[in-house]
Order: structure tokens, then C-alpha cells, then sequence
């Protein structure tokens, strides 16, 4: 089976800068799903939901990764690690990269976003 990544968005965006204070500490958090759309048999997602707490400003991002198949997706597959741990792997640099130049364009020091260890992160 051979899968490519076709092509992924933003779905949401929210960027606010605190205007009043800044905060002491940054924080960072990070959902990860996956979907497989019934009207496509060979194509599948990941969805990322990511909460940046910057001492200067908030950031919500929500942003949909879709892979293609050169087959039918079957049950088996979709109970397998790819769509856990591979496909989230491979889409992340992609958001990862995004956000560290969203927040330069802005204004703002870069922000790079941590590596994540998604096999251990699947088994969480």
C-alpha cells in the first residue's frame, strides 16, 4: 500500500495578543485525532488541535492533514498504528513549521514547538 500526504489546512485560527500583561510562563497543548470520510474509501485524516500560552500572546490552531491511498482503507489498517502514530509523525513538521513562521511574521521570537513521541503519545 502506498500512502501520500495530499494535502492538509487551517481550519481555525485564532491569534490574540495580550495587550495589558504578559504572563509568566508558557504553556503548550496538543489533541490529535484521526478520520476516515465515508464517501472516500482510500483517503484518511489526522486532526491536529494546538493551545500555545506565549507569555505575550494566545494561539489556537485546529488544522486537518489528508492522506491518500492507493487502496481501499480497511479495518485492519485503520486499527493499526499508521493512523496513531506514522501519519500524525509525518504531518507535524508541516504545523510545526507553520507556527514558528506565523509567530515570526508577526512580530514575535519564533515559536518552535516541542518533538513529540508519538508512539508514546498513542499509548497515552
Amino acid at each position: 500500500m502506498k500512502i501520500n500526504l495530499e494535502n492538509w489546512n487551517v481550519l481555525n485560527l485564532n491569534f490574540s495578543i495580550l495587550r495589558e500583561e504578559t504572563r509568566e510562563d508558557n504553556s503548550f497543548g496538543l489533541n490529535i485525532g484521526h478520520f476516515f470520510p465515508e464517501d472516500s474509501p482510500t483517503i484518511f485524516g489526522v486532526s491536529f488541535d494546538v493551545e500555545i500560552k506565549d507569555t505575550r500572546f494566545d494561539l489556537h490552531i485546529e488544522a486537518n492533514f489528508l492522506f491518500q491511498s492507493d487502496e481501499s482503507i480497511s479495518e485492519e489498517f485503520k486499527l493499526s498504528d499508521f493512523p496513531k502514530i506514522n501519519a500524525p509523525a509525518i504531518a507535524f513538521p508541516y504545523l510545526r513549521a507553520y507556527i514558528s513562521n506565523l509567530t515570526l511574521q508577526s512580530g514575535f521570537e519564533p515559536v518552535i514547538l516541542p518533538s513529540i513521541n508519538f508512539v508514546n503519545l498513542a499509548e497515552e
